[in-house]
């Protein structure tokens, strides 16, 4: 009975981390949304960045699964008849486990970004934030800004 618990809690576990995985493609991956609308390219330079983290993630899997290892933690016996005590301790387990877990996640989940500062060939002057995971930028590199229509604006290195 134990073994057949154990193994439907990890088939569970499992299925939820593949659930929210995707495979990698060699090319960007774009929605299905994306097709066909129109984005404003700008030309500029950047002239001023600052390193910045983008908060992370508290979603429903951090808390839920703080909360069962919580509770498993203060209940590691079997399934008998409990006191009052081991109940309302459980319990409380779970939630601490519950504010553990978020808090894990959300440390877990930062992105380090840039906010960068750009002097479009225009004149104008904007600032976007954006995650750097693949390079930095840096002051006097040439980029191009991607704005409008499907998605919040991206910036990359200009190719001119």
């Amino acid at each position: 009975m134990k073994t057949a618990q154990t193994l439907t809690t990890t088939a569970a576990i499992v299925a939820l981390f593949l659930g929210g995985c995707t495979f990698p493609s060699s090319a960007p991956l774009v929605s299905k949304s994306q097709v066909g609308n129109v984005q404003v390219l700008d030309l500029g330079r950047i002239v001023a960045t600052r390193d910045v983290v983008v908060d992370g993630e508290k979603t429903l899997l951090g808390i839920s699964g703080g909360a069962a290892l919580g509770g498993a933690a203060a209940h590691p016996g079997g399934y008998s008849a409990a006191s009052t005590g081991e109940v309302v301790a459980q319990a409380a387990a779970a939630v601490v486990g519950a504010v553990a877990g978020s808090a894990i996640e959300e440390v877990v989940t930062r992105e380090k970004a840039q906010e960068l500062t750009i002097e479009l060939d225009d004149g104008r002057v904007v600032v976007i934030i954006q995650e750097t995971p693949d390079g930095r930028f840096q002051q006097g590199d040439r980029v191009q800004v991607n704005h409008g229509g499907w998605a919040p604006a991206t910036v990359r290195l200009a190719t001119n």
